[in-house]
C-alpha cells in the first residue's frame, strides 16, 4: 500500500463522519485501525456484496472508497449500510454522489429493533458490524446485531464482527464467548480473528480495545422470511442494564451538514463592550 495516498483517501472520509453520540455507544474507530480493517474487509470481499449493520466507524466508505482508488488489494461488488442515524445515512449516500460511487454503496434507514427489511433477507454475500459491546448485558446488544447480519446474507456466507477485546477486561471475554456460541449455532465457524486490533476515541476507557471476529458458513439451507421485531425483554436492555431501546431513529437537521451546527453559540460583536 501506497501509505501516504491511504491517508488521503480516510482523511476524506473522516471529515465526511458526523459528530459521534455517546449516549448510543456511537465511539470511532482510530485512524491507523479503520486502514487495516477496511484493507482486511476489502480482501475478504472481493467480488462480493456486503451488508453493515450499523456502521458509524465509516468502514464501509473507506473500504468502498479506498478499493475504488485502488490503494488497497480486493474491489468488493457492492456495499449496503443499515444504520438508525439519519446523519450517516446521508454521510454516506452524499460521499457516494460526490465521488462517483453511487454503483458502489448506498445507504438506508434502518433500527435493529425492526425485522431486516425483506428486500435484505438472505441477499448479501457478507455481513459486518461493529455494534453496542453489551459491557453491562450479557453480550445481548451484539446478539441483535449478529443476528440481523446473518438474516442479511446467503446460506454460504462471510461475516465481520467487530467486539470488545482486551485481557483487563473480564466482561469482553465473555461476550466473546455468547457471539462466538451464536455464529456456531448458525452453522458459521472461525475463519480468522485479530485479538485487541482496534483502538477509539474512548475518553473513559482509552486503553480498551477490540477484535476482529471473522467467521464463515457453507451450507444450502433454505428459509423462508421469517425476521421479527426484537423481544421486549431484549428491548428493555438493549444499552445494558436499566437502559432500554427508547428511540428509533437519529434524525438528520443539517441537509448533510449544509446547515449551521447546533452545539455552539456565536455572541455578536459589539464595538461598546
Amino acid at each position: 500500500m501506497d501509505f501516504r495516498s491511504c491517508l488521503y483517501g480516510l482523511s476524506d472520509v473522516i471529515i465526511n463522519r458526523p459528530t459521534p453520540l455517546r449516549v448510543f455507544d456511537q465511539i470511532y474507530m482510530k485512524l491507523p485501525d479503520m486502514l487495516l480493517q477496511a484493507e482486511l474487509t476489502a480482501r475478504w470481499c472481493d467480488g462480493k456484496t456486503v451488508l453493515f449493520i450499523g456502521d458509524g466507524d465509516a468502514i464501509a466508505l473507506a473500504m468502498t472508497h479506498l478499493s475504488n482508488q485502488k490503494q488497497i488489494k480486493g474491489q468488493p461488488k457492492h456495499a449496503t449500510v443499515l444504520d438508525f442515524d439519519e446523519r450517516i445515512v446521508n454521510s454516506v449516500n452524499h460521499f457516494a454522489s460526490n465521488f462517483g460511487m453511487t454503483d458502489k454503496i448506498h445507504a438506508e434507514l434502518y433500527n435493529v429493533a425492526d425485522p431486516l427489511p425483506e428486500i435484505h433477507w438472505r441477499r448479501h454475500d457478507a455481513f459486518y458490524t461493529n455494534p453496542p459491546w453489551g459491557a453491562s448485558n450479557d453480550g445481548e446488544s451484539v446478539c441483535a446485531f449478529v443476528e440481523r447480519g446473518i438474516e442479511g446474507v446467503k446460506p454460504a456466507a462471510i461475516g465481520f464482527i467487530i467486539i470488545g477485546d482486551h485481557s483487563d477486561f473480564p466482561w469482553t471475554h465473555e461476550v466473546l464467548r455468547t457471539t462466538q456460541k451464536l455464529t456456531i449455532d448458525k452453522g458459521f465457524c472461525v475463519a480468522e480473528m485479530l485479538h485487541e486490533f482496534h483502538r477509539y476515541h474512548l475518553d473513559d476507557s482509552p486503553e480498551l480495545t477490540s477484535c476482529c471476529l471473522v467467521v464463515k458458513r457453507r451450507d444450502a439451507q433454505t428459509l423462508t422470511y421469517d425476521s421479527k421485531t426484537l423481544e421486549k425483554d431484549r428491548l428493555e436492555r438493549f444499552y445494558g442494564a436499566n437502559h432500554p431501546l427508547k428511540v428509533h431513529y437519529v434524525r438528520d437537521l443539517t441537509n448533510g451538514g449544509k446547515l449551521e451546527s447546533r452545539d455552539y453559540r456565536m455572541d455578536p460583536w459589539n464595538q461598546e463592550s
